[in-house]
This record gives structure tokens, C-alpha cells and sequence, in this order.
């Protein structure tokens, strides 16, 4: 039987915990250059801490999170909207995972005139880095926005 050498690297990087199997992330939509970032290019960008609470079986947890700010990642793709006065507050961008489940964030809940809300996409939480990358977003009292394994933001 003859086993190539991608499958051996592949299974490796699997034992490891590698990222060689992880989804890269894609950044489409309404933008003028859209994007696909793997976890290493999420983690050589500047990263913003943020600090969360977490349900667990025994109350809550807090704990510390790092990653790229989502707005970075939209600045780099360019986004093609309207230049009228305000109208980004009329777009949405679609955050998926992995697994298919995805949320909605406004323009307007990023905008620091408006919500101001710093969503980030960390690749570590508690100190450890992540598999894949995860949505964070501060003051999301039920984390219900905290998307797992995501591999797509469109802009809407």
C-alpha cells in the first residue's frame, strides 16, 4: 500500500493539534478585496485583549481573550459602501462557523459614534491558543454571539 506524503504531513499535524486540517477564514460580500486568512495570519496580527464571561456548570467564569478586532479584519477587505452620510448603518456582516451557526452584526454596533462594540476574533482564550478562531464579543451577556470555528464574515 502506498501512502503519500500530504496524508503522513496531514495526519501529523492532526496529532499535534496542528492547524494544517483547519478551514481558512474567508472575508466576501459587499468588500473590494476580499480575504482568506489562515489562523497563522489571524495570530501575526495586532491582537486586542478582551475580557469575558463565560457560563460553565459551575457559574460563571471569567476569561481573558485575544485576537485581531473584527473591524481590522473588515478595514483590510475594504468594504464597498455607499459613501453617503451614514450608510453603513443600513449593512450587516454574517459571522459563520464551522458547524453552519452564524450571527449578525450591524455596522452600527461597531461604530464608536454609535454602539462601539470591539468584537475580536481570538485565536487564544485563558492563555492557550485556539483550534480555530472564535467570535468574541464584550458585554454579550449570554455569550449567544460567540461563534465558534469561524470560517466566513460576509458583508451584507
Amino acid at each position: 500500500m502506498k501512502i503519500s506524503h500530504g496524508l503522513v504531513l496531514s495526519a501529523f499535524a492532526l496529532c499535534l493539534g496542528g492547524e494544517a486540517l483547519a478551514a481558512p477564514l474567508s472575508v466576501s460580500g459587499l468588500v473590494s478585496s476580499p480575504l482568506s486568512l489562515s489562523l497563522s495570519d489571524l495570530r501575526a496580527m495586532p491582537a486586542s485583549q478582551v475580557a469575558v464571561t463565560q457560563a460553565s456548570g459551575h457559574g460563571p467564569v471569567a476569561i481573558d481573550c485575544k485576537g485581531p478586532r473584527l473591524s481590522a479584519l473588515l478595514d483590510k477587505a475594504v468594504p464597498s459602501l455607499e459613501s453617503r452620510n451614514n450608510a453603513a448603518l443600513g449593512h450587516v456582516v454574517i459571522i459563520t462557523g464551522d458547524d453552519g451557526y452564524a450571527v449578525a452584526l450591524s455596522f452600527g454596533e461597531l461604530d464608536p459614534n454609535y454602539g462601539g462594540a470591539v468584537p475580536v476574533l481570538a485565536t487564544e482564550c485563558g492563555g492557550k491558543p485556539l483550534d480555530a478562531p472564535r467570535l468574541i464579543v464584550p458585554g454579550d451577556k449570554h455569550a449567544g454571539r460567540a461563534v465558534r470555528g469561524v470560517v466566513k464574515l460576509e458583508v451584507r
